[in-house]
Formats: structure tokens, sequence, C-alpha cells
């Protein structure tokens, strides 16, 4: 129920959400007064929310920075085997079409490449790839599909079978830290691990490893914050892109207030 009741209300809780509020009650309401302030929210979440510089200040602010392998690799310099946590949610494209023989790669690719880079670069030998059932129960595409098409696109570029691990139980962060520190410990005997996902991801999920019992080294993947414009029309006019990121954001945020009033965290 909670998982239900938290993808609901996070939506309901985003530019997104208000947006589609305002238009319902504009559309329904039959006060004009109530329909001009309805349109007025609306547009105004839209404008605020749209705007490139703004949602490009929130994400600096709110985004783990970009970090370095020699960073990485000298923050992991505690013996042990080196591994990486790479957390599901959009990597792969997974559809209902017809098998066409590869990977379709997604939005939150950047998860796995980065995962793979760590490989290549000899700072980790395993990758555990962390997700399963992150999908609603009407939903009808198969759920542990993104770890398979992961592992899938990880063998092809170039990593050993041997070295990926599959963690298909999880639905939401909060799992996604507690299977892994699960396996983490049956598989490996250690609460270490180089964490990879969405540098808006990196937050919420650092705060669940911790509360597992898991010391972390973020390496954030798939930046929306970018460097600082100041062009007239990323000042003034809103823009579907900077809408979109502000969605991810959003959800971030209140994720992390919602995982903290409930004990995730």
């Amino acid at each position: 129920m909670f998982y239900f009741l938290s993808k609901t209300l996070n939506y309901l809780l985003t530019p997104a959400g208000w947006l589609f509020m305002a238009l319902v009650v504009a559309l329904l309401t039959r006060n004009p007064v109530r329909r001009r302030r309805a349109i007025w929210v609306g547009l105004s979440t839209f404008w605020l929310f749209g705007n490139s510089f703004l949602i490009n200040e929130l994400a600096l602010l709110w985004e783990y920075e970009p970090v370095s392998v020699a960073a990485v690799r000298e923050a992991n310099q505690t013996g042990g085997l080196p591994i990486a946590v790479v957390l599901t949610g959009g990597m792969m494209n997974v559809t209902e079409q017809p098998e066409v023989g590869r990977p379709l790669l997604g939005r939150e690719a950047d998860r796995a490449q980065q995962a793979f880079y760590l490989y290549k670069t000899g700072v980790v030998q395993k990758i555990v790839i962390s997700g399963g059932q992150g999908r609603l129960p009407f939903q009808q595409v198969d759920v542990n599909d993104e770890g398979e098409m992961t592992a899938e696109f990880l063998r092809m570029v170039g990593v050993r079978p041997e070295d990926i691990l599959l963690e298909g139980k999880s639905r939401n962060t909060r799992e996604n830290a507690l299977f892994s520190a699960q396996l983490l410990k049956e598989r490996f005997n250690t609460n270490r691990c180089i964490l990879v996902t969405s540098a808006s991801h990196m937050r919420r999920s650092v705060a669940c490893f911790q509360k597992a019992g898991v010391q972390v080294i973020p390496f954030p993947a798939n930046f929306l914050s970018g460097y600082r414009s100041f062009v007239p029309g990323e000042l003034l006019l809103p823009h579907e892109q900077a809408f979109a990121d502000s969605f991810y954001l959003l959800r971030e945020i209140v994720g992390l207030v919602v995982y903290a009033v409930v004990g995730y965290v």
C-alpha cells in the first residue's frame, strides 16, 4: 500500500501534478473567479518550473557533484573487493514491442555507462544491478526486464558474465538498499560499495544505503544540471525540457522528505 500511495502522491506533489489539477479545476468549475485563479495557477506553475535558469540553479543545489575516477580510487583504498552497485530505473527502454535482439537504452542509461566505466578502468571488479519490480500493479510490462537487459548490455560491451550480479526483488530505493546490503554481506562479506545512480537520485539513495548499514562512495551519473546561462530566452520563457527536469527534481525532494517522515532514512 505504501508503495502505491508513494507513487501516486509523488506525482500529485510535482509541477506536472499541480498543472494537471489546476487545469481540471479550470475545466470543471462554474465559478468564473475560481476558473481565472486556476488558469493563473496553471500558467504560473508552467512558467516557474519551465524556467531553464531557475531549474538549473535548483539542480546545481540538489544534485551531487561529479566525481573523478581518481577520487573514487583514492577513497576506496581500504581493502576488500571493489564493487559497484548500480540502481535501475529508466536505464533500458523496456517496451512491449517485438523482440529486436538488442538492448534499447533509456533515459537513465548513463548509470549503466558509468558503472561500465568504473569496471573498464579497473576501479571495480564486480557490478551489482539492483532493481526489479518498479512498476504499479496494473502496468503490464515484465517488471524484471530492465535488470536483465542492463546485464545483457554490460556483457555486450565487455563485462565478464561472472562479474555481474542481479538483485531483482527491490521496488523502490529503500528496498534497493536493504536487498543490496544483504547481497553484499552474503556474497562478499562486506558493507562497502561504490553507488551509481542519477545525480538527482543520489541524496535519497545515499541516505537509504547508510540507513541499511552500507558505507557508500557516491558516483553520480545522468546530470540534469549544466553551465549557467544568462540568455534572455532561458531567463524569461518557459521550456518543456526545464519543466520535465523540474518533475524529476521535485519528485526526489518530495521522496526524501517522505522517506524521512516514515523513518526510511
